[in-house]
């Protein structure tokens, strides 16, 4: 495993990433990036190529089947800023049919816990 200890988020350490190595390849790989407000994001054309939906509990965000990643508008106790959060990872051994569900729920979760983290609404 390689990442920080906490993801917590500010002006000055702008994003946190958690990788989860299994037989050194990533199999695991959380972000969290603060942005200045107003700063754009663009999709990678390789989520595109994905065929992703929208998560049914966030905006700016896309699901596919071996991620889900969310671009979200923040208001923190000083200053607005942007939000990206991402979760990627292995899923061969998981079924077709369960891949979105899982990663969805990881999410769900991720998010609330970055948004803490990154003071997101505070």
């Amino acid at each position: 495993m390689d990442g920080p200890a906490d993801a917590r988020l500010s002006a000055g350490r702008e994003s946190a990433i958690c990788n989860i190595y299994v037989d050194g390849k990533t199999r695991f790989f959380a972000t969290v990036e603060r942005l200045p407000k107003g700063q754009h994001f663009f999709w990678a054309p390789a989520v595109d190529e994905q065929n992703p939906e929208p998560l049914p509990f966030a905006e700016n965000s896309k699901l596919w089947d071996s991620g889900a990643a969310i671009f979200l508008s923040c208001t923190g106790p000083t200053e607005a800023f942007e939000l990206k959060v991402w979760l990627d990872g292995s899923t061969e051994q998981i079924k077709q049919e369960e891949r979105r569900p899982l990663f969805a729920g990881l999410m769900k979760k991720y998010l609330d816990f970055a948004r803490e983290q990154a003071g997101c609404g505070a």
